[in-house]
């Protein structure tokens, strides 16, 4: 048998969607349709399109299989199909044999089916053909073509319904239409597999006594006749020990000595003869047959009548072979009509070892190809699920099947199945298993053997793989864009239908090895087993590998990380404890920060890890557990080095301990302000050596192997100076800035800001700042949206005294402003960030250019209209052009005393203060939109009442006393206390829809009160001793999310509650709730935001449930 020749592709898939049939080279092939995908029955539609027989509708371009046919349409395809595929010249009576045909298109079509018997009109003398064909129809029709008498068959009458489609079912013509319902009408898809069918059914013709009989056809044929006798030499391996090949030339016939032991030499590696020990050759006599030409008879089918088709069906597809033009050669095995069928359009190496029908007309001219009837799948799976035949039956993927005696595998071996298939690393390969002898034994095994590697060069002629070198593209077929580090599925020449070694990319696996099996891992969820006995070392429980994977076996690996990658890092930046234990917030590798509870407290009891310390984690019962990260053993750490030294840039790129830092490396960064943070590679290299604190910095390195040279990965390193010391991010504040809490639940910042071209409304920092409105700062956007900031303490107030826009030169007066003094020359370049703004308005301006500041009254004394920075030499790195062009010369913080000149206060300043200490009477103060007021100093005697409009914020900073301050809050305002937000957004404890009161109470708490709307906590809150609650009239309060707690002390005060939105317990389906009914109640509970039952019949609401 001749080797397997099959595309890599199948390999892989180890099924192949291909379509079963491919036609001539002048054939439209249903697939080439462009509803192909709606087409059903491909096989028959891309055969009666090939023969001419049915054609796209309209230009061609798609075939409309759901679309009806037609009486006049059904008349045409007969008429074409007995007439050679050949749509033929045909005339028209004068008189039409159909009142309602004469002028039509199918009018020539019709008369010449009705002349032969083949169709009959509906009555009334008319033919309809505008109406549509049902399948009984149709099948009367081709029984007509067949040769059968509609008034002998009884087709005919009330009966002829049913007559016909026994008729039909007899003959085939329902064949692969088991949905069909006959009395429905035929579409085109159904009429192409009806007509198809009736191309392999015989033909018939009554006899003298008229009864029907199948005809036949003569044609010359041979038969095999003995013509004598010859000598030949079989060979008989007897030690199992020796290779593959030479296994696989047990019981090969030689017709000389000297070529048995030839081939057998070559086998043994072609330098020396194979022992006489391992084989004998046994001497026989066979016979040697001939030829003789006889006349032989075959049936006659409706597919050789008319278009002269010829059906081989009882061979097994045993190679393909691709030509030079594109077309491919199919070699049979078992065939009767001897030869070989060539210039097929299609590729059908997935039809290799199974039975199939050839549909031609001679073996240049193939019309189809498919699957026969008699052959079956039994299985599919791989080589390494496949067991040694015993006792005739093969357990194959733990199911036991029956075993021909005479199975054979078409692979690289032939004969028997040789252990299983388990050949070395081909237990991966696909295997399919037939029956095609309709026994239900296997009889034939289809496998495809393959080699994996890995790209080890590229270049532009040839690549290298850690199996082959120098092998040139001009003499493979591979993929385009293949790279360095690409794992590859070869398949040699000798397996391919081209005759070409093939190289396609490896499906390719990344992950953590969580468990691991005597034969398989599991990475990231999924099992794969291994190709080999003894398992890649690098296959080791908690290794991080990246591996090749063909039919669920791993068939190439490599350790990206021992136990350990990047993503696996943090850093510890804070620890801290509430309800649920301890915590601990963690600056994560991609710049994200979480507080996460952890099993024990990390703050240097622990002897693991403290804060600033790199650690390594995992999760275990929703606790973090964090261990310091190696120093010392790089295979532990995941990394290929480890490197201790100082950091030094003395040519622009900063390097540790000699070792180049890689731009995508990921650098954590304490600042000299204290702020953690992760910069790339990249950024970080940029600093000066006196930048980075002067002390040994343990790094983890990896080789690259494009260069060979180790690059640092990992680090962590404290600076001299801010983290934005090297930024050209710089913002101005437009808007007051606000206090809120994140999703971690942490205080931090919001404001609008203006960087020169763009607004970005309500950012939220990284933690909280100090930041006012018209404040400059520089700031970096983190990647979960936070921005970490940074108030600009280099940052020069100026005039600008001269400028020339054509090659930058720019002059600045000295920063104070009071007098003549000495001036700054510049240069602004095409790095220089410039911001407009408006002090007046505290606004953003776009498209602002420096301008010449306004002298005032005294000569070379000027108006303020910019700030600056300098960068490097003469270069200003920032410039912000003041547009109303008289930037105050004084702090933007102002404390008034006296309530009444707030409004003024406001419009020129953005951090206004009220000093409470100083009002001498009763006052009523208003917080507009837009404004912040920040509250300091104390009262005891007069009291202040604030109204906090929606869009306003209160910040006060000292407590009141004696009661005397006394605060509404509207909907959408905002009032911060001492330890933090009160009432706000939805980021804040507290939320509300209409007016909150907050009254400052006797012993230094604060009273919340509110008579309608809706309070929402929004985050755990707690109440405490010095704390009382009025909620009255319709107010009520609600949980924000579920789960959300509120907590009040002992000693809270409860001056009035809704306490029957509170309630003891959550009941349960047979018991409601009971809720509760007074302060005592509340008192020393903690309540949670959840589900409880209202009444015995399993009926529950959400309100707030005592934990």
């Amino acid at each position: 048998m001749r080797n397997l020749k099959r595309t890599l592709s199948l390999a892989l898939a180890s099924v192949m969607l291909v379509g079963m049939m491919s036609v001539g080279a002048s054939a439209v092939n249903a697939s080439d349709f462009t509803d192909a995908d709606e087409i059903v029955n491909k096989d028959a539609v891309s055969t009666m399109t090939a023969l001419g027989i049915i054609n796209g509708k309209e230009d061609g371009s798609y075939f409309d299989p759901t679309g009806n046919v037609t009486r006049a349409e059904m008349a045409k395809m007969l008429c074409v199909a007995i007439n050679g595929g050949v749509d033929p010249v045909l005339g028209v009576k004068d008189t039409p044999t159909f009142t309602d045909i004469k002028g039509t298109w199918a009018e020539s079509y019709i008369e010449y089916c009705a002349a032969n018997g083949i169709i009959a009109g509906r009555g009334n003398n008319k033919f309809d053909p505008t109406g549509t064909v049902s399948a009984t129809e149709a099948a009367k029709m081709l029984l007509g073509v067949l040769g059968y008498s509609a008034e002998k068959s009884g087709l005919v009458g009330n009966d002829w319904a049913i007559n016909t489609n026994v008729l039909a079912n007899q003959n085939g013509l329902y064949k692969k239409l088991s949905n069909l319902n006959a009395n429905t009408l035929l579409t085109r898809d159904n009429a192409a597999q009806m007509i198809y069918n009736a191309l392999d059914a015989d033909m018939v013709e009554l006899n003298a006594a008229g009864n029907y009989t199948t005809s036949q056809y003569s044609y010359t044929g041979t038969e095999s006749v003995v013509t004598g006798t010859e000598r030949v030499w079989v060979v008989k391996i007897k030690d199992s020990s020796v290779n593959d090949a030479i296994k696989a030339l047990d019981g090969s016939v030689y017709n000389s000595r000297q070529d048995a032991i030839d081939t057998l030499k070559e086998a043994n590696g072609g330098t020396t003869p194979l022992d006489t020990g391992k084989y004998t050759l046994e001497q026989k006599t066979q016979n040697v047959y001939g030829e003789n030409t006889v006349t032989k008879y075959a049936d006659e089918t409706m597919g050789h009548k008319y278009l002269s088709l010829i059906t081989d069906g009882d061979a097994v597809l045993t190679d393909v072979e691709k030509d030079s033009k594109g077309t491919y050669t199919l070699y049979m095995n078992g065939i009767t009509t001897k030869g070989q069928y060539t210039k097929v359009e299609g590729d059908y190496s997935n039809l290799i070892g199974q039975k199939v029908e050839v549909l031609y007309k001679d073996r240049e001219n193939v019309y189809g190809v498919y699957a026969s009837t008699d052959s079956s799948l039994i299985v599919e799976s791989t080589a390494g699920k496949v067991e040694a035949v015993k006792n005739g039956e093969v357990k194959i993927d733990g199911t036991t099947y029956k075993v021909d005696s005479n199975v054979t595998t078409t692979a690289l071996y032939t004969g028997k199945l040789i252990d299983g298939l388990n050949v070395g690393a081909n237990k991966a390969a696909a295997v399919k298993a037939y029956d095609n002898d309709d026994n239900g034994k296997i009889d034939t095994v289809v496998y495809v053997p393959f080699t994996a590697a890995k790209v080890t060069y590229v270049g532009e002629k040839s690549f290298n793989t850690d199996v082959s070198t120098n092998v040139k593209f001009e003499d493979v077929n591979a993929y385009d864009d293949m790279a360095k580090n690409d794992y590859v599925i070869k398949s040699d020449a000798a397996n391919t239908v081209d005759d070409t070694d093939t190289y396609v990319l490896a499906e390719t696996v990344k992950g953590k090895i969580e468990a691991t099996k005597s034969n398989s891992v599991r990475i990231d969820g999924t099992w794969y087993n291994y190709v080999t006995t003894t398992p890649d070392k690098d296959l080791a429980l908690d290794s991080t590998v990246k591996a090749a994977v063909l039919n669920g076996y791993i068939v190439k690996s490599e350790v990206v990380t021992s136990s350990h990658e990047l993503k696996d890092y943090a850093l510890i930046v804070n620890t801290d404890k509430d309800i649920n234990g301890e915590q601990a917030k963690l600056l994560f590798a991609d710049g994200t920060t979480k507080v996460v509870t952890t099993d024990v407290k990390y703050d240097g009891t622990s002897s693991r890890a403290n804060v600033g310390d790199l650690v390594t984690y995992e999760v275990k019962k929703g606790e973090y557990v964090l261990t310091k990260a190696e120093t010392s053993d790089a295979d532990k750490a995941g990394f290929d080095k480890i490197v201790t030294g100082k950091y030094v840039n003395d040519s622009g790129k900063g390097k540790i301990n000699g070792e180049r830092i890689a731009d995508d490396a990921v650098i954590f960064v304490k600042d000299s302000a204290g702020k953690f943070s992760t910069m790339a590679g990249s950024d970080f290299a940029k600093y000066s050596t006196a930048s980075v604190v002067n002390q040994d910095i343990t790094a983890y390195a990896n080789k690259d192997n494009s260069t060979g040279y180790n690059s640092i990965v990992l680090a962590y390193v404290e600076l001299n100076a801010k983290v934005n010391s090297i930024t050209s991010n710089y913002g101005y504040v437009t808007s007051a800035v606000s206090t809120t809490k994140n999703k971690d639940g942490e205080t931090v910042s919001s404001f609008t800001f203006w960087d020169g071209a763009t607004e970005h409304k309500d950012i939220m920092t990284d933690e909280k700042v100090s930041l006012s409105k018209g404040d400059i700062f520089t700031y970096e956007e983190n990647k979960d949206g936070s921005y970490t900031v940074t108030e600009v303490d280099n940052l020069l107030r100026t005039a600008i005294i001269a400028y020339n826009e054509k090659n930058g030169d720019i002059r600045f007066t000295d920063a104070s402003l009071n007098d003549k003094g000495s001036n700054v020359n510049a240069e602004i370049t095409k790095d220089t960030v410039i911001i407009g703004i408006n002090s007046d308005d505290k606004a953003g301006v776009a498209g602002a250019v420096p301008t010449i500041a306004i002298e005032t009254d005294k000569s070379g004394i000027y108006q303020a209209n910019a700030y600056y920075v300098m960068g490097v030499g003469d270069e200003v790195k920032l410039l912000v052009v003041d547009t109303y062009g008289n930037i105050p010369a004084v702090d933007s913080v102002i404390t008034v005393t006296d309530p009444s000149n707030l409004n003024d206060a406001w419009n020129k300043y953005t951090d206004v203060r009220l000093d409470a200490s100083k009002i001498s009477k009763a006052e009523s103060v208003t917080v507009p939109a837009g404004k912040t007021l920040t509250l300091t100093g104390t009262n005891a005697t007069n009291k202040l009442t604030v109204t906090v409009e929606n869009g306003a914020t209160l910040d006060v900073k000292g407590n009141e006393s004696a009661a005397t301050l006394d605060v509404t809050v509207k909907a959408g305002g905002v009032m911060n206390v001492p330890n933090g937000k009160l009432i706000g957004g939805s980021d804040a404890p507290l939320s509300a829809d209409a007016d909150v009161t907050v009254k400052e109470t006797s012993n230094g708490g604060w009273e919340l009160g509110a008579t309608s709307g809706t309070i929402t906590v929004n985050s755990n809150t707690e109440f405490g001793a010095k704390d009382a609650m009025n909620i009255t009239g319709t107010a009520k309060i609600v949980g924000g999310k579920t789960g959300v707690t509120v907590k009040f002390d002992t000693a809270t005060t409860m001056t009035a509650m809704p306490y029957s939105s509170f309630f003891k317990n959550d009941g349960n389906a047979s018991t409601a709730s009971t809720a509760c009914s007074g302060a005592g109640d509340l008192q020393n509970k903690t309540f949670v935001w959840g589900s409880y039952y209202t009444d015995a019949s399993n009926n529950t609401a959400t309100g707030w449930v005592q934990q």
